[in-house]
């Protein structure tokens, strides 16, 4: 079941952020993996109830067991050119390498869609992919997802 972090949950979500962080350091420069990407401070501001509007993690327990984490964060639109809209961001998300391809993710992503329009009145949820990675690609496409515009980045 999807569900805010807890305090007990920061050595778990941190170990799935650091299979994470391996896998984008293929191909993203000088990415280096820390034994804590989320540093216990930052972790207890992200598991608040209020913290939605921010930084939340959100873990999905299978037999009281982490098999998957998401940092997200809900934001609404300001602009002069579009419908205000209330979107649900994902920054982070991970599912146990040993427990991939079993639905996990799939199930996480079903139960964030309902949360997400049920509970928290979005219109959408938006993430970003880095276009290497062609698994998450296929992922996020097979959950629906489209490329909705493009991003460009300059390395300085």
């Amino acid at each position: 079941m999807l569900e805010l972090a807890k305090e007990t949950d920061f050595e778990e979500v941190n170990r799935l952020a650091r299979q994470v962080t391996a896998h984008h350091a293929q191909w993203t420069p000088n990415l280096e993996v820390v034994d804590y990407p989320y540093p216990m401070d930052y972790f207890q501001e992200c598991i608040k109830p209020e913290s939605i509007r921010d930084s939340a993690i959100y873990v999905m327990r299978q037999n009281n067991n982490i098999v998957g984490y998401m940092r997200i964060y809900i934001w609404n639109t300001n602009s002069t050119v579009s419908a205000k809209r209330t979107i649900l961001s994902i920054d982070d998300i991970g599912v146990d390498e040993a427990l991939r391809n079993q639905g996990i993710g799939t199930q996480m992503m079903t139960q964030l869609t309902v949360l997400a329009k049920e509970e928290w009145g979005c219109s959408s949820i938006c993430l970003y992919v880095d276009a290497p990675n062609e698994s998450a690609r296929a992922y996020y496409e097979k959950c629906g997802f489209y490329v909705r515009n493009i991003g460009m980045t300059l390395n300085l």
